[in-house]
């Protein structure tokens, strides 16, 4: 089973779990249909289309609503610690929820052997929580961007907020730099896929492959196309592909769906989103 867990913006809302679609702009999971705009609801929706393109079982959605509290988070990191570790799981994506150590190491101590067979991916909230417990290397994948990268390569910071102030000078340009650091403190996984203007795949401290083709200028300014990254890894891991592979794979198509979709100032990320298919053809994962 391929498992997607984060929040949404949705004030009130229980915890939900189930079958993910994404069929005409709505992102369905039982009773509960959304649009897309950020966060854990385009990088579901950017997995579903990736898999209903390579012919593959779609996420397994699990979410709660959390409108910034922490309560609902706090209930969806039991839930997961509680209900997955009797699960099948083999590719487990965790997005926005609210950083909490306890909660992360709760998890990773109840999946215990099985963590063996598992690819875990952490973006968000679930990454800043995994770096602060210590157990960035128990995780195989972080997804951070640029200003995200300062937050792991600070061995002290234990929320991005809290990053010392030379690494935020540090120029987002010198990410080679930030990437080094962060290696350097024992803050990362075995591989990061570092998002931006430029997208670098880092395997054990190395950069292995830098991604910045095709560059679409307007993307910048698209909230979620991070997101819709992240998403798309996911999915491609779940379709078999190995992690780095996966990385650089998920990276070009992410720019081709930018590109197909033409973007301007008015663009959304859900414009987007529905071109993944026709990037998948381009880059020739799918016919």
């Amino acid at each position: 089973m391929f498992a997607i867990v984060g929040t949404l913006p949705i004030n009130g809302m229980g915890i939900k779990a189930g079958r993910a679609t994404f069929k005409g702009g709505v992102l369905d999971i039982g009773d509960l249909g959304v649009s897309p705009s950020l966060g854990t609801s385009v990088m579901v929706a950017s997995a579903c289309i990736t898999c209903e393109a390579l012919k593959i079982e779609p996420p397994h959605f699990i979410t709660a609503g959390d409108i910034g509290d922490g309560k609902r988070s706090r209930e969806l990191y039991d839930y997961v610690a509680a209900n997955l570790t009797t699960i099948d799981v083999t590719v487990l994506a965790m997005h926005y929820v609210m950083p909490d150590i306890h909660g992360m190491r709760n998890i990773l101590n109840c999946l215990g052997k099985r963590r063996e067979r598992m690819t875990l991916i952490a973006d968000a909230g679930a990454m800043y929580a995994a770096k602060a417990a210590g157990l960035a290397q128990e995780i195989d994948i972080f997804t951070p961007d640029a200003a995200e990268m300062a937050y792991l390569a600070d061995p002290k910071a234990t929320h991005p907020a809290y990053v010392e102030h030379l690494l935020f000078e540090i120029d987002a340009s010198e990410v080679v730099t930030l990437i080094s650091k962060a290696y350097e403190s024992g803050n990362t996984p075995k591989t990061l896929l570092v998002k931006g203007p430029v997208d670098y795949i880092v395997e054990e401290g190395q950069v292995v492959q830098t991604i910045d083709e095709p560059s679409i200028s307007a993307m910048e300014a698209i909230g979620g196309t991070g997101d819709s990254l992240t998403g798309i890894l996911s999915a491609l891991i779940h379709g078999g592909y190995e992690k780095v592979d996966a990385c650089i794979k998920a990276a070009r198509i992410n720019r081709i769906a930018g590109k197909l979709a033409q973007p301007n100032p008015a663009t959304s990320i859900s414009d987007i989103i529905v071109k993944i298919p026709d990037a998948l053809k381009e880059a020739r994962l799918c016919v």
